[in-house]
């Protein structure tokens, strides 16, 4: 678009990063946080809320070690890379039989089959956050969030458009990052030709006075 300042401020919609809206972060379930036990098994409670005492999601995990051919009693750190990558991001498009209890009705206690991709415990747990009315629900999950510089600006809190602008050979994000020693040696160095040193004149100065 048409350069104006709105368009270099992470405050103005117009020059934020659309993924983060300007923040620089997102919000993440963070697997350490997750995994907070590695040294245990997935049965003992590797990853609170999905060990034995919880059927439900146990029997999962149970029906996921019998497709991938791990146990559920290994260490959570000693497993292959790729079983703990299915368990925290889920097995794709991959179809896996799942054995289900039935928890009332007539037939209350019988397993069902049903066959499906698994979704991975990060995926359930940023579903669960977003579904969720309960505020304690959302509370308990909030525990296993942790900042991470935004995967679209990398940080720099700017859109695409804004980033790909260049003040002689370096973008704004890559100015605004400098130490005070080499940003002052950079414009103390900066020779803008023709109407674009005009424009830059003033502003440039008070750069140098800041």
């Amino acid at each position: 678009p048409e350069l104006e300042p709105r368009l270099f401020s992470f405050n103005s919609p117009m020059g934020a990063c659309p993924a983060c809206d300007g923040l620089g972060h997102s919000e993440v379930f963070d697997p350490a946080r997750v995994v907070a036990f590695p040294t245990l098994s997935l049965a003992s409670g590797a990853i609170k809320g999905w060990d034995r005492r919880n059927a439900y999601y146990f029997a999962m995990l149970q029906s996921l070690a019998a497709h991938y051919g791990f146990d559920v009693d290994t260490p959570f750190e000693r497993l292959p890379a790729q079983v703990r990558a299915v368990v925290l991001h889920g097995s794709g498009e991959e179809q896996i039989a799942f054995s289900y209890f039935i928890e009332s009705g007539a037939s209350k206690g019988k397993p069902v089959l049903r066959q499906h991709p698994f979704e991975g415990i990060l995926p359930n747990m940023e579903r669960r956050y977003r579904e969720t009315e309960s505020s304690l629900v959302r509370e308990e999950l909030s525990k296993y969030i942790s900042n991470r510089p935004c995967p679209d600006c990398d940080g720099q809190r700017l859109n695409r458009s804004a980033r790909s602008v260049f003040v002689a050979d370096r973008t704004l994000p890559s100015l605004t990052a400098l130490p005070i020693d080499e940003a002052s040696a950079f414009f103390a160095d900066l020779a803008l030709d023709g109407w674009r040193g005009e424009i830059a004149r003033r502003i440039v100065k008070e750069i140098r006075e800041r």
